[in-house]
């Protein structure tokens, strides 16, 4: 299938639009990544990325190289087989109900095919990555929010609405008061990259100013690699909450492997190994002597690696 042909990739952040053209091999030929500015609207994002694919198909083209299709990853619950972004409007402007797809074909003149980010991620971790070799797969990214995807027998779970795999919105302590989705207690509310933001705050008790630019989740997981006390609270009571999530997903899906991404998966061994143990030491023997958990390998290039391949494999015929 499409052996020596290229799509291209293309993954729309909160910040920036990355963008590639990837072989079917999983080969990346050439990426780029264009900053968004804070005060988004549909008609911005679509020309940004118009404006990112015309550019790419420029570079490439002086070698040789004609992608044949499209493959987007974005953010939300999105009619993979329409291409339509149904919401949230993820701060921007105009975007619910967006017809992405048809909108990016008529002015590309390629087939595009539009996926949710975490199942594009999914979808690349599964054929190139840490989930390689496998029938049964839970990919959780760890990050702002929680998102996810679900491998069953070699596909991908998509369930009603192509709403499957959302794991972020499972609820893992009810009496915590309601998330910004609306929902008590969620996994996403209590164990994202914004949690352990808000609970360094809430640790040193000081009032979040807006005005003030805070810590990132980056940097206080670098504290607590320095010893800083409250930083090391916090990041040990997240590697807790996170571990008690994928025990969850251990229980309901007995997975082969679990692969965990996003920013978050990058950090130290130590944090990685205690969310894993407490996986194992909340799963029954039946399920945690088989399960592996595993970071992810491809990084960033995952969002665009799956929409590349998503959009190959549409192309052919087949589903995914």
């Amino acid at each position: 299938m499409f052996k020596h042909a290229a799509a291209i990739g293309a993954d729309i952040g909160s910040n920036s639009i990355r963008i590639a053209v990837v072989r079917i091999d999983g080969q990346i030929l050439a990426v780029k990544s264009h900053s968004l500015i804070q005060d988004q609207s549909q008609e911005y994002i679509v020309s940004k990325l118009n404006q990112a694919i015309v550019e790419i198909r420029q570079s490439v083209a002086q070698e040789g190289i004609n992608p044949i299709c499209i493959g987007i990853a974005a953010r939300g619950f999105i009619d993979h087989k329409s291409g339509i972004i149904h919401g949230p409007d993820q701060g921007i402007r105009n975007w619910i109900n967006v017809p992405l797809a048809s909108i990016i074909n008529k002015e590309s003149g390629l087939p595009v095919y539009v996926g949710n980010d975490a199942n594009m991620m999914t979808i690349a971790e599964h054929r190139y990555g840490a989930a390689k070799g496998f029938k049964n797969v839970v990919f959780v990214a760890l990050r702002t929010g929680i998102g996810g995807g679900i491998i069953i027998d070699g596909k991908l779970y998509r369930g009603v609405n192509s709403a499957g795999g959302e794991v972020g919105q499972m609820i893992i302590k009810y009496d915590n008061g309601l998330s910004d989705k609306g929902i008590r207690g969620s996994y996403e509310q209590l164990a994202s990259a914004s949690a352990v933001v808000r609970r360094y705050y809430e640790e040193k008790g000081e009032i979040r100013d807006k005005s003030i630019k805070e810590l990132s989740c980056r940097e206080i997981f670098e504290l607590s690699y320095k010893n800083d006390r409250t930083a090391g609270k916090v990041v040990l009571e997240n590697a807790w909450l996170v571990g008690i999530g994928l025990a969850n997903l251990i229980a309901i899906f007995a997975p082969e492997i679990i692969v965990v991404g996003g920013g978050m998966s990058e950090a130290s061994d130590d944090y990685f190994n205690r969310l894993k143990m407490t996986a194992f030491e909340n799963s029954l023997e039946n399920f945690r002597s088989q399960v592996r958990i595993e970071r992810a390998m491809l990084g960033s290039s995952g969002s665009l690696l799956g929409s590349g391949y998503f959009a190959m494999t549409r192309l052919a015929g087949k589903n995914i």
